[in-house]
């Protein structure tokens, strides 16, 4: 699968080191927004990594495709997106999106965007397997059990704003009103969160944590990988879920 990356911060960096690696994913092209001053640079030049050939950045404007790439990963930031979006409407190239912090309205239109263009996007704010699968579990044990109160504790770095969107994704997935979000920041942490519930009679308690961000990068190439010759809107929890029902029904 021809892939395309957007976004040199710790997680692209970290996603160029595993597709260089890949059998799978070919790493053929490394997009910027117009006024990067990466623009015109080769990927090792800014991040120090080694590659078989160089991988000259390119701005999303000078993009034409001559690669022919399959799925374009996005860590880059809102603004950007949507430009990506737009190149991918024009060259008929699907989309996972990784960044946070989109309206209602933006997604819609993003949605609208690749039903139009009968292209495969992938909203995915929440990129790791086990989040996923913790917020599909809070999401049924809270509806199934009233009486339980919850609260959410994360543990991240020191440089990371508070809370985390993911934690207050986690908090909209339960069915309680206003579930108190804890924030600790100490150097060390790439991402905990934890959801406590109780009852007063007995607690449970689900933790899980990243452990480096190479967790967000798989997430990323499993939705690449789902995404790739498909068209619609899609969140990341729904390719989950549709991944655990294929596997039931396969087994049964």
């Amino acid at each position: 699968m021809n892939i395309a990356l957007c976004g040199l911060g710790k997680a692209g960096k970290q996603f160029v080191e595993q597709t260089l690696s890949s059998d799978k994913f070919k790493l053929c092209d490394v997009l910027c927004r117009d006024e990067s001053s990466s623009a015109g640079k080769t990927v090792t030049e800014v991040t120090n990594i080694k590659t078989d050939t160089p991988l000259v950045i390119q701005k999303i404007s000078d993009f034409n495709n001559e690669n022919n790439i399959d799925v374009i990963i996005d860590f880059s930031n809102n603004p950007t997106t949507f430009d990506l979006v737009e190149a991918c409407c024009k060259y008929g190239i699907n989309l996972v999106i990784c960044p946070t912090n989109f309206t209602d309205e933006e997604l819609n239109g993003i949605a609208k965007k690749a039903k139009e263009n009968s292209i495969g996007i992938v909203f995915a704010p929440t990129l790791t397997i086990g989040i996923n699968m913790l917020i599909d579990f809070v999401t049924k044990f809270s509806s199934l059990f009233g009486d339980f109160d919850f609260e959410i504790i994360e543990k991240h770095s020191k440089v990371k704003g508070s809370p985390t969107k993911t934690a207050q994704i986690i908090g909209e997935h339960i069915s309680s009103d206003n579930v108190p979000i804890s924030s600790i920041r100490l150097n060390g942490y790439v991402g905990v969160h934890e959801v406590i519930a109780t009852n007063g009679y007995e607690k449970i308690s689900i933790t899980h944590e990243s452990f480096s961000r190479a967790a967000f990068v798989h997430g990323a190439l499993i939705a690449a990988e789902y995404i790739c010759g498909k068209s619609g809107f899609y969140n990341i929890r729904e390719i989950f879920n549709d991944m655990i029902t294929q596997t039931y029904l396969n087994n049964k």
